[in-house]
């Protein structure tokens, strides 16, 4: 090729990569999209998790920001695409792959590599969840063109730079995270659901668990329940409302205000990828429900309409979320199908039942 022909390829690819054969060209541009995009770099990447950034400010140089550990890696060199593809690679069944049209959302982003064939891969696109065939050298070329997202030095800077070498999270804990060492409590610890503080302290209670786990201690039942208890008449006081309190609210009157405790915020319009994401990074998520159509059979028929859990895990062999739900002595790492539970999530104006006007998939995501 002359230089006049190269000059769209100088503007995305380092001079390195130039200087490589087609065959690692296509290599590298395949490996690129190997990595999970299950979850996203929660303080660094936002909406660029698992995106390939090309920095158009200077010579092209691509970056792949990395789902699990919020940081972006350096594409420029053959072997770190082959660590990249060894370490952070996922593979999948034959029929699975080609039977498949509209992949899961928590394959978003993702390379399947056909392990029982000869390794074909396929990219999952995070916009339509369609599979691409990066098999040939014009397709992969083609997918670069397309996937690629040029970016500003202003906007890259915040991402970390990670060491090719570094230890990456593990494709298990992509896939299955799990928060550890939460406690758990239910809003009425002693069964005393009369009390009208703990028929309707699952807010309470929920941002009880976070905290506890938060600060690394443990909980009573009796401790329990002289929390929810002065929390509830702490918000009575204060704010006139304790019985039904939404997402906004519990973040600054009890999580904020109550426990003093700040790093708590709301997470609007989400999807079943953000929860997911959001526990990849080790956060809780409190999360406001529509408990009559969570189908758990513990609660009372027909369940409360206005409900509020702490979500600690997701198992992607069951696809199931795993929860304290506070609404029931048996919610300790209680298990829900991931869509009932996402179709559940609505969260609720402050108030007691009041009228609900438009369902909203909010969370509160709490960290250490």
């Amino acid at each position: 090729m002359t230089k006049e022909k190269n000059k769209d390829i100088k503007k995305t690819f380092s001079s390195k990569i130039k200087k490589i054969n087609i065959y690692l060209i296509v290599v590298i541009i395949a490996t690129i999209f190997v990595l999970p995009m299950l979850i996203s770099a929660k303080h660094y990447a936002g909406e660029l998790n698992g995106r390939i950034l090309l920095q158009v400010e200077e010579n092209g140089e691509a970056w792949y920001v990395y789902p699990g550990n919020g940081q972006r890696y350096f594409l420029g060199r053959p072997a770190d695409a082959f660590v990249i593809m060894k370490n952070l690679s996922l593979g999948a069944k034959h029929d699975f792959i080609v039977n498949t049209e509209v992949f899961p959302p928590r394959l978003a982003g993702i390379i399947l590599l056909d392990v029982e064939r000869n390794g074909e891969a396929y990219y999952i696109d995070p916009k339509n969840l369609n599979k691409y065939y990066l098999g040939r050298p014009a397709d992969a070329f083609s997918l670069m063109r397309e996937k690629g997202l040029g970016i500003k030095n202003s906007d890259l800077v915040d991402i970390p730079i990670a060491e090719i070498n570094s230890n990456p999270i593990k494709e298990e804990a992509i896939l299955s995270p799990y928060v550890e060492s939460v406690p758990f409590t239910t809003q009425a610890p002693f069964g005393n659901w009369q009390d009208q503080r703990q028929q309707d302290g699952c807010e309470e209670a929920s941002a009880l668990m976070a905290v506890k786990w938060a600060k690394n201690e443990s909980l009573s039942q009796q401790k329990s329940l002289d929390e929810i208890l002065a929390a509830s008449d702490y918000l009575l006081e204060k704010y006139g409302e304790y019985r039904d309190v939404s997402s906004e609210d519990t973040v600054n009157w009890i999580l904020k205000d109550y426990f003093s405790y700040d790093k708590a915020a709301v997470k609007y319009n989400i999807e079943i990828k953000d929860i997911i994401y959001e526990l990849g990074q080790g956060n809780l998520l409190i999360a406001p429900m529509n408990g009559q159509i969570m189908h758990n059979p513990y609660f009372t028929s027909p369940g409360p309409p206005r409900h509020m859990i702490v979500i600690r895990g997701y198992n992607e062999e069951k696809d199931v979320f795993i929860t304290h739900d506070p609404g029931t002595r048996y919610g300790e790492n209680y298990e829900y199908d991931s869509q009932i539970l996402f179709g559940a999530i609505r969260d609720y104006p402050t108030g007691y039942h009041e009228l609900i006007e438009k369902i909203e998939k909010n969370v509160i995501v709490v960290w250490k």
